[in-house]
């Protein structure tokens, strides 16, 4: 008899919540390598390719970073989050804030990945909590 054992993982939907926004993102894989927030200047600072819309497989460790704009004709600026799976397989979202940062920062977070503005460094910081462990 063979057991097979299976990774949870979710499938997530890749695209703009509005359609006539423009819109990315990017997986940053477990055991792949990111960049400290200081040094996010924007997109092209994550690893990973872009990714097209559609449907698209997280597994526990993987990130999901997504980017979209605010409003498609006024320059209403960007918002930013994150998704991740946790080891039971559920899809969590988490959108960037003070709040989040003072947890992870409550929780141990080392002091090199505290600096960095912004919501997409803040992306970025949270993936490393989750890698530590802290979200």
């Amino acid at each position: 008899m063979t057991t097979t054992t299976t990774t949870p993982s979710a499938s997530v939907r890749v695209g703009p919540r509005d359609s006539r926004c423009r819109y990315w993102a990017k997986i940053v894989r477990a055991g792949q390598p990111l960049p400290t927030p200081t040094s996010v200047g924007g997109a092209a600072s994550i690893p990973g390719a872009y990714l097209r819309n559609g449907e698209e497989e997280l597994f526990p460790g993987d990130v999901l970073i997504e980017g979209e704009e605010m409003h498609h004709r006024k320059a209403r600026g960007w918002t930013y989050r994150t998704a991740h799976v946790t080891a039971a397989g559920e899809l969590v979202y988490t959108t960037p804030s003070a709040e989040v940062k003072a947890a992870m920062k409550a929780a141990g977070l080392p002091a090199e990945l505290l600096p960095g503005s912004g919501d997409l460094a803040a992306c970025v910081r949270i993936a490393h909590g989750l890698r530590l462990g802290l979200l």
